[in-house]
């Protein structure tokens, strides 16, 4: 943070610019009180927002980088204030509450405990808990169902634009990565690097669309897919049907072609949950089950006939089978454990790092999250004998659920957890309570997305996804107001009192 203070100081135009449409939102908030506009400009921002960054002067790279971020800081204390005002109380009775609450209480023993830099400490915990803001925003606002019904309206068409384009980027054969891959490495006060990759893809494939990356549209894709999902079963006419056919079959196959294969296995779980435990379809799940079957058959007749799968690795040009039986070739596991891959993190993490730290953790920021690898923070890599992250380079282990074990240790992986859990349980009381179709579809939709990306948090650092968990936390945020109706119906009704 103090090199990021030391970087602005130097631009006094940036800092007139920030402060300027910092004012400008402000004034908006305050005298119109339209909340509701940052969250529209934010579902169609953050999708774009790597590319915009991909055509912005360096000088004012971080300004818009990080614009976004400090009006819903600035906005949830808003909605706060107008919150308080209106009811009085101090916070509303969550059921998310209590698990934030001990997460948080994990965090600052840590920081206790490990005694670091509180600069690392602040941004670990901004990694994972800065999206959140957005939940609490719906929550304070009250939004009426017309602005909710908005909101999702602009996401999914927002997703649907992303599929359209992914696929549009396939069969041009790589001629728009040029234009739309981001490879400038960017350095704020000589120590924090931002954006920037390496495309080590053959251009084409994994396509990317806006985000930057194919597992970054795959992400985004998963959770439009699972929060899509649900309508079939409430569509009554042909046309209805057509229309929904369509648009989830180009976005799913913008899925496929994204290559990404945490991706593809977050939205199996993610539909089974719906489809099979939600809507209770047998006739889903005898399918879903005959086709993994066949998939099962036909992978091993390939590693089998290529010598157990020694001839998939990872390499710039593959075919789609290729990319496919990597993630299950034993001579990849291999190969990825000895070169400091994900599986390397797999067996290492509980042996060198919870073995050491198994309560609270060695802090947030420390380990296997993209603030370590973003501070080149090495500090704790060094002590355990450990390889910088990924391929001892990038600083990241991909497995989101080991670094926050890492980081805040059992208690705070608990914590996480249980938020995961409570969200799935407020969604499930929501659809199963419901008498309007919409709440039920969108709660159903969020028990999906919940399972889909608690899998993807295994294969990733997907918790840290801008796009996706602007999502993924507006989406549950929307269930959570239709919970408060719910709640508050019930003890009317009842003639008790559980207070918002």
């Amino acid at each position: 943070m103090h090199q990021l203070i030391i970087y602005f100081s130097t631009s006094s135009f940036t800092i007139l610019l920030l402060g300027l449409a910092l004012f400008c939102w402000l004034l908006i908030v305050f005298s119109a009180q339209r909340t509701e506009y940052l969250l529209y400009a934010l579902i169609i921002w953050f999708p774009l927002e790597t590319l915009v960054l991909r055509y912005t002067p360096i000088d004012y790279y971080a300004a818009v980088k990080y614009l976004p971020e400090v009006l819903i800081y600035s906005t949830a204390l808003i909605s706060y204030w107008h919150y308080r005002e209106r009811t009085k109380r101090w916070f509303p009775d969550l059921p998310v509450n209590r698990w934030l609450i001990l997460y948080l209480l994990v965090a600052v023993v840590s920081l206790i405990v490990n005694q670091y830099n509180v600069t690392i400490w602040f941004l670990g915990l901004r990694q994972l808990l800065r999206f959140v803001l957005i939940f609490f925003i719906v929550i304070f606002e009250n939004f009426s169902p017309q602005i909710l019904r908005r909101l999702l309206t602009i996401g999914i068409v927002v997703i649907i634009f992303e599929a359209i384009l992914g696929i549009v980027q396939y069969f041009s054969g790589g001629i728009l990565d040029r234009y739309l891959f981001f490879t400038d490495s960017i350095s704020i006060g000589n120590s924090i690097e931002l954006e920037g990759g390496q495309q080590t893809w053959a251009p084409g494939q994994r396509v990317f669309a806006t985000l930057g990356r194919y597992d970054r549209l795959g992400s985004l894709l998963v959770i439009g897919l699972t929060m899509l999902f649900p309508w079939f079963y409430s569509l009554k006419t042909v046309i209805q049907k057509e229309r929904w056919w369509l648009i989830f079959s180009i976005c799913t196959l913008a899925l496929v072609f994204t290559y990404s294969r945490a991706s593809w296995v977050a939205f199996v779980a993610g539909i089974i949950t719906v489809g099979y435990f939600i809507m209770r379809d047998r006739r889903f799940f005898r399918l879903v089950s005959v086709g993994g079957g066949l998939l099962v058959v036909y992978l091993l007749f390939v590693i089998v006939t290529q010598s157990f799968g020694t001839g998939a690795v990872a390499l710039g040009q593959q075919s789609l089978r290729d990319r496919v039986v990597e993630a299950v070739s034993l001579y990849s596991w291999q190969q990825s454990y000895e070169g400091y891959g994900r599986f390397f993190f797999i067996v290492n993490t509980p042996l060198m790092v919870v073995r050491y730290y198994p309560l609270f953790g060695v802090g947030p920021g420390n380990y296997g999250s993209g603030v370590a690898a973003s501070l080149l923070n090495r500090a704790v890599y060094e002590k355990l004998h450990l390889p910088f992250g990924i391929q001892n380079t990038y600083g990241q282990i991909d497995n989101n659920w080991l670094s926050i074990w890492g980081e805040v240790g059992t208690f705070g992986l608990i914590a996480w957890a249980g938020l995961f859990y409570e969200i799935f349980i407020v969604s499930f009381f929501v659809q199963k309570h419901s008498a309007e179709s919409t709440q039920r579809l969108v709660a159903q939709g969020v028990c999906g997305s919940v399972v889909a990306i608690a899998v993807l948090g295994f294969f990733g650092p997907y918790f840290e996804f801008r796009s996706l968990m602007v999502y993924f936390w507006l989406f549950a945020g929307i269930t959570f107001h239709y919970f408060r109706e719910h709640v508050q119906a019930w003890n009317f009704l009842h003639e008790k009192k559980l207070e918002f």
